[in-house]
């Protein structure tokens, strides 16, 4: 199976230091931040990975390279629209699958235990599918988390960073297949921008069905400011 990984992103929250370094480079425990996803990867035996670029495009392509020094694939999309939303990233990378082809779904700012991604292939067959925290309890996994609502079949019923009702936060991981895109173009044949959150949201209310993949007590963190990255940096010193 095939992961994408969306590493477009400005991470403005990170300036200045990401004026001139991209976010996904953005240094925790002495490695970039989309290290430790590619790592995360290869130990759930997925080695075959697409990158999405754009902001810093060619700094991100010449750490990674082919993806040789870390016995993985990696292919490379650029995407000229990223400020317009992590969607058209997404929509991008889909120009390298097969029609209807599954796939893992990655962000470049998540750290993830390789047990989430082994989690997520194990109900492969639920497609789409979202891993959920269903017992988060750091600052930095909730404060500005995507959270959703599940439902006792297990099945999400909304998501956003700002519903009402909510009982699992969003990891960040998907499990997903090439029928996305069509999701994709429906948003944004109204509208400028494109989240992820918003084709999910879509994707429900056209009927299909979001799995909710429960990941909780596995390790994961999201990185967009610099209290988040310090407290990556400590917790992923421990954890090495």
């Amino acid at each position: 199976m095939k992961a994408i990984i969306l590493a477009a992103g400005r991470g403005e929250r990170l300036l200045p230091l990401t004026k001139y370094c991209p976010k996904p480079l953005a240094s925790a425990a002495g490695k970039p931040l989309l290290e430790y996803t590619v790592e995360s990867l290869k130990q759930a035996s997925v080695k075959d990975l697409i990158i999405v670029t754009g902001y810093h495009a060619q700094a991100i392509q010449e750490y990674f390279g082919d993806g040789t020094k870390f016995d993985v694939r990696i292919s490379y999309v650029y995407n000229p629209f990223f400020e317009n939303g992590n969607g058209t990233s997404l929509k991008a990378a889909t120009s390298l699958l097969s029609t209807g082809e599954p796939f893992l779904l990655l962000m470049s700012d998540h750290c993830i235990d390789a047990g989430i991604v082994r989690k997520a292939l194990r109900t492969a067959r639920s497609a789409p599918l979202l891993c959920v925290d269903r017992s988060s309890h750091h600052l930095s996994q909730i404060k500005d988390a995507t959270k959703v609502f599940v439902d006792p079949g297990g099945f999400i019923l909304n998501i956003g960073k700002h519903i009402a009702r909510w009982n699992g936060i969003d990891t960040g991981v998907f499990l997903l297949d090439g029928n996305i895109i069509k999701v994709i173009k429906r948003v944004e044949s109204h509208s400028n921008t494109v989240t992820i959150s918003d084709c999910m949201r879509a994707l429900i209310r056209d009927g299909e069905s979001l799995r909710a993949c429960d990941v909780s007590g596995l390790f994961w963190l999201d990185v967009d400011t610099f209290d988040d990255l310090i407290f990556a940096d400590s917790i992923l010193r421990e954890v090495a």
